[in-house]
Formats: C-alpha cells, sequence, structure tokens
C-alpha cells in the first residue's frame, strides 16, 4: 500500500505507514469510509477548520531553554522539534517537567534534541476531527501537527477539538 503523505510503499494491509506514520486503515477500509461520511457532520469535519495555532519551532541542537521561553512567550503548550526542515519531534511542558527539570538542571546545557518526544503522531488539514479524537485518545497526548508536503503548517490541540466539539454536544 503506497503512503498518500509519503509515497513510501508499505506492507499491505498495515495501519499506519512505516516511514511517516500516516495513518492508513481508513484507505483500505470501505465501512471506515461509510462510517466517516454517515457520521455528524461536526465530527466529520476536516482539521483546516479548526482554528489551530501556527507552529513554534526550534532546532534539534537548540537549547531546551529557548524551547521553555518560546512555549511562555507564544502561549503555547508545544514545540515542535525541526531537523532542519523536517519534523524530528514535539516538546511539551511533560517533556521539560519529566525529562530535565529539577533545581539544579541548566536548561540550556540540555538540547531540545535529548528531550523531546521523537517521531510524533501528526495528521494532514484534510483529515477529519474524528481522526484527531482517536489519535489523541489512543495516544495519551493533546497536540498533533499537521503536516502538508512534510511541512508543518499548524499545532492542533486537545482544547481547539473541544472548542469546537462543546456546542454540538449541549
Amino acid at each position: 500500500m503506497i503512503c498518500p503523505e509519503c509515497k513510501f510503499d508499505n506492507i499491505e494491509g498495515v495501519d499506519s505507514c512505516a516511514n511517516c506514520g500516516q495513518d492508513l486503515y481508513s484507505l483500505d477500509d470501505p465501512a471506515s469510509a461509510q462510517r466517516r461520511a454517515a457520521g455528524p457532520e461536526f465530527i466529520s469535519a476536516r482539521l483546516a477548520e479548526l482554528p489551530a495555532q501556527s507552529p513554534v519551532r526550534v532546532q534539534t541542537t537548540d537549547p531546551v531553554g529557548l524551547a521553555v521561553r518560546l512555549m511562555q512567550n507564544s502561549d503555547t503548550d508545544c514545540v515542535l522539534v525541526m531537523s532542519g526542515n523536517s519534523l524530528a519531534g514535539i516538546i511539551t511542558p511533560w517533556d521539560v517537567l519529566h525529562k530535565v527539570a529539577g533545581p539544579t538542571e541548566d536548561l540550556n546545557a540540555v538540547t531540545c534534541g535529548q528531550v523531546m518526544t521523537a517521531d510524533p503522531v501528526f495528521l494532514r488539514d484534510d483529515d477529519d476531527i474524528a481522526v484527531a479524537v482517536n489519535k489523541m485518545s489512543v495516544g495519551g497526548f493533546r497536540h498533533i501537527p499537521l503536516l502538508q508536503g512534510g511541512t508543518p503548517t499548524a499545532v492542533v490541540s486537545i482544547r481547539d477539538v473541544f472548542k469546537h466539539l462543546a456546542p454540538h454536544l449541549a
């Protein structure tokens, strides 16, 4: 099965691309596509319709202190870690608190590449909200980068998803 995102030739029947992690399950599952089409419009809306944040980026060689300052100054809960122009990982406050923070730690002596969560799950602008909810729930995370052509275009948070869903659930 050829991945529509990165064009990697995967083994037939896999749920996600072995190269980029893109969801492949719904591509060969007609029942899944029918459920999405028949579902409530608000849950099958495209992620591009959400007011997502522009991605804040650092490089793998940048100090963690820079990522923390960017999160504070940008009022965001995550920073995308890039290796050149490619997404390498993501840093959230959880990563900082559990991997590096302490009374004697120098946040400028540790690189973002050492602290990041590598190879984060990502989606595309044209994926639907139901896919994002599923990925966040199964993966236990609160942020998903959106990529187009391998470049991060936005970050969708669980807060963005809840703001979209809440009026429809009342």
